[in-house]
């Protein structure tokens, strides 16, 4: 903030100022007419008062911020001497009233924060520039992590799996799920495009395996081409078959091998010992230390040249995801009324926890400063109202002048 005044103070100062200027150029000049019509008493008497006004205001004013004229008074430049006890007061004025946890749960009470905010994220706009703000800060908070620490971090969490037997049920569970909502299909029918495509590629090695193992005479009359044949046609039928009918009997055959397997994983102490076994195999493994580490810093790099491009796919990812949980979000009253909880419970904890730390802020922020700049601080923000009060106090003690002067006319006529 400039040490200058604003301009309105600067205007409200000089308006305040020039008006106590006329009330004593009209006192002067009325008292020296006074005899001359009786109009000029009354308007000495209203000049009179509006000096006395506005010079018990200017006091006023100014005393509040300096002493007047520079003058030693008593009970004046009360902001200056009075700055430890507004540093304290607003402290406490802050802590009492905005920062204590039951005012702060009291406003909060029935207040939507997470249906508000999800209506500002559901704007791509507004998402866009949140994903945009995600990926910018990424490479800055992942270069404050040393490379090294967090490479043996991740060694470290791979031994830790290896060896608390998580692996086994986890998966386990995985494949259960997987099972449940038919996902296993989409690995199906990928086997499925693999084996269409490794027969279309091996025909002539099929041609050639079958010619092998057949006799002379069956090669002499062709039958090893329509055996060929024979077999290529049947295994296309067979994949062709398996990909169109999800109710066909090898993929329930599939499901239910995957089903006996993710309850053994879960339950077979003796499949949960080999899947163990060969994890730890997997895991401890040097060369997978070395990858854990490398992918870090691959990591690291990918999310810099993402950062980097105008265009970003991993951008548009993290909008999308914050657009549609927002979405999500707005339609689903239970959903936000647990986030909404949780979030008037953080506010509160917030509050409680740090919010003596935010008044004791403020007081050592007011301590901190020196006297001058409280006072222009505070100039600038009320100071314009504090010449109108000079102005109402010159205008108004003229009228009270006019008054008394009205009254000492008509009292002794009355009497």
């Amino acid at each position: 903030m400039s040490d200058a005044p604003p301009p309105g103070l600067i205007a409200m100062r000089r308006t305040a100022g020039l008006l106590l200027v006329a009330m004593s150029v009209l006192f002067v000049v009325a008292t020296l007419q006074q005899h001359a019509h009786p109009f000029w008493g009354y308007a000495r008497a209203f000049a009179e008062a509006a000096m006395v006004g506005g010079l018990a205001d200017w006091f006023a004013v100014t005393a509040i911020f300096r002493r007047p004229l520079g003058l030693p008074i008593p009970h004046t430049a009360v902001i200056p001497k009075s700055k430890e006890r507004i540093a304290i007061a607003l402290g406490d004025f802050i802590a009492d009233n905005f920062l204590a946890p039951e005012n702060v749960a009291a406003r909060l009470e029935g207040a939507d924060l997470a249906g508000a905010l999800a209506r500002q994220c559901s704007d791509p706009r507004q998402a866009e520039g949140i994903a945009t703000a995600i990926l910018d800060a990424a490479p800055a908070v992942l270069d404050a992590f040393d490379d090294e620490a967090i490479a043996a971090f991740l060694r470290k969490q791979a031994a830790h799996l290896a060896e608390d037997g998580r692996i086994a049920p986890t998966l386990g569970s995985f494949l259960h799920l997987a099972t449940e909502q038919g996902r296993h299909h989409d690995l199906i029918d990928a086997a499925l495009e693999e084996g269409w495509r490794a027969l279309i590629e091996n025909q002539s090695a099929i041609r050639g395996r079958v010619r092998s193992q057949t006799g002379w005479l069956w090669r002499v009359i062709g039958l090893d081409g329509r055996a060929s044949d024979a077999l290529i046609s049947s295994l296309e039928t067979t994949l062709r078959d398996v990909a169109n009918d999800p109710n066909h009997p090898l993929r329930t055959r599939v499901t239910e091998m995957l089903h006996r397997f993710a309850r053994d994983l879960e339950e077979s102490p003796e499949v949960r010992a080999k899947v163990q076994r060969a994890a730890q195999d997997i895991l401890s493994h040097p060369s997978v230390a070395e990858r854990l580490g490398e992918a870090w810093g691959a990591a690291k790099a990918a999310l810099r040249r993402e950062a980097s491009k105008e265009v970003s796919p991993i951008r548009d990812v993290i909008r999308d995801a914050i657009v549609r949980f927002c979405e999500d979000l707005l339609v689903d009253d239970a959903a936000r009324g647990a986030l909404n909880r949780r979030l008037r419970d953080a506010v509160v904890a917030f509050a409680a926890t740090y919010g003596a730390s935010v008044s004791r802020l403020a007081t050592d922020t007011i301590r901190s400063w020196d006297t001058e700049t409280i006072v222009i601080k505070l100039e600038q923000s009320v100071g314009r109202d504090l010449q109108y009060v000079r102005i109402n106090g010159t205008v108004i003690g003229g009228l009270v002048g006019l008054t008394l002067h009205q009254l000492s006319h008509v009292l002794p006529a009355i009497g």
